[in-house]
């Protein structure tokens, strides 16, 4: 498969889901959990070398443009070399304080990073792409690898049919492995039964193997003919996670991290899904609160919810005016970067004011709950120009703005 087949199916949901990663340097590949690649972009040995962002932009680039790998390694090659990641050398591992002979950078470990990165991106944006296509194609077959040699345990799954919901996919969407070229095809039910699917028969079992990472102790269970790594679905783990993150994880993440996943939550499939009445009684996090705000308050975290209820709501109360879900994703830019935010008459709720990308002016209502530990979007108005610098002034001279002019 070429680097321009490989991107011209999905390529906002590739970039998207690559460019969504932080940077992380690591000393070895074990050292990160499969799902946490989901929201990493690191390369191993790469610890005290300032070498991680030039290999990422060029990742980035080669997505985004479709570069050949031979043009990706022409490249970078020279800058990794001037900046001594090259050949092998001594490093210290920080997991055990040895001092190690490691191999850093090298044509071979470049077309591994090159074809790990691409190949798992495009596999994320091929998930989101199956998410939104499943009501008329609510199934996948796993289709034969291109690769020239073919591993015999992968082509024992070639024509394997299951919804797109199975649990199967969780472990068997492609690639499964360094250089695995497998892939699956989305069809019809109808196509799915031609194919031999039948509701009453179940599909065929992974046979597991343990597998113990030697860098942190950890056994875990890995279907026999899948390479430590990547058992995982790399676009399902994300969306997972950030199920997750809802409950366990996102208040207690790094400020940089939590941007990357809300900005992911707000742009994908889920806000739609919320929309349009598939998770109710439901919340997603959709924003964060400037910190002058969060201090007037006394809050204690800086995530802003919203609720379905409040989504249902605000969709039906501004449908008259033409008004849809692009223009909230619009509306709700405002309160990461508002004109002025303004302390409502409720010692509570705080309105925030500003204009959007697409250039509309925005009045939003944001209240706390759970004594600070919550922040909640009630409501958002489209607003003029001159209704905004109204409420501003006014504010002004009530001693009720916290921030702007």
């Amino acid at each position: 498969m070429g680097v321009a087949d490989l991107f011209k199916t999905a390529p906002k949901e590739v970039t998207r889901y690559f460019d969504g990663k932080a940077s992380l340097p690591t000393f070895d590949w074990r050292d990160i959990a499969p799902e946490e690649h989901a929201f990493s972009f690191t390369v191993a040995k790469s610890a005290g070398y300032d070498i991680l962002d030039d290999i990422r932009s060029a990742i980035s680039e080669a997505i985004t443009g479709k570069t050949p790998f031979e043009e990706f390694q022409r490249n970078l090659m020279p800058v990794l070399q001037q900046k001594g990641w090259w050949g092998k050398a001594l490093a210290i591992d920080p997991e055990t304080g040895e001092e190690k002979l490691v191999q850093l950078g090298s044509p071979r470990r470049l077309r591994t990073i090159y074809w790990a990165n691409t190949m798992s991106a495009h596999a994320a944006g091929e998930w989101e792409r199956t998410q939104r296509n499943k009501d008329f194609l609510p199934f996948l077959v796993y289709t034969l690898s291109t690769a020239e040699r073919k591993r015999l345990e992968h082509e024992g799954w070639v024509g394997i049919v299951a919804p797109v919901d199975d649990p199967i996919w969780n472990r068997l969407y492609p690639p499964n492995g360094w250089g695995c070229m497998c892939g699956v095809r989305q069809i019809s039910r109808s196509e799915a039964i031609r194919l031999g699917w039948r509701e009453d028969t179940p599909v065929m079992p992974l046979v597991e193997k343990p597998w113990v990472n030697k860098r942190t102790g950890e056994t875990r269970m890995v279907p026999v003919g899948i390479d430590p790594g990547w058992d995982t679905n790399p676009g399902k783990y994300r969306g997972q996670n950030v199920s997750r993150f809802l409950e366990e994880r996102l208040g207690s993440m790094p400020a940089d991290r939590q941007r990357i996943a809300i900005r992911d939550i707000v742009r994908s499939p889920l806000l739609q899904a919320m929309a349009g009445g598939k998770m109710p009684k439901s919340y997603l996090p959709v924003a964060q609160m400037p910190g002058a705000a969060v201090e007037a308050l006394g809050a204690s975290t800086s995530v802003v919810r919203l609720s379905s209820d409040s989504l249902t709501h605000i969709l039906q109360e501004r449908a008259e005016r033409g008004l849809n879900l692009d223009n909230i994703e619009a509306a709700i830019e405002v309160i990461t970067n508002p004109a002025a935010i303004i302390r409502s008459a409720s010692t509570n709720a705080v309105a925030l004011l500003g204009k959007s990308s697409e250039g509309f002016w925005w009045r939003l209502a944001v209240k706390t709950a759970g004594n600070g530990s919550e922040w909640w979007l009630t409501s958002f108005h489209r607003k003029s120009y001159a209704e905004t610098y109204k409420v501003i002034e006014r504010a002004k001279r009530a001693g009720n703005l916290i921030e702007g002019d």
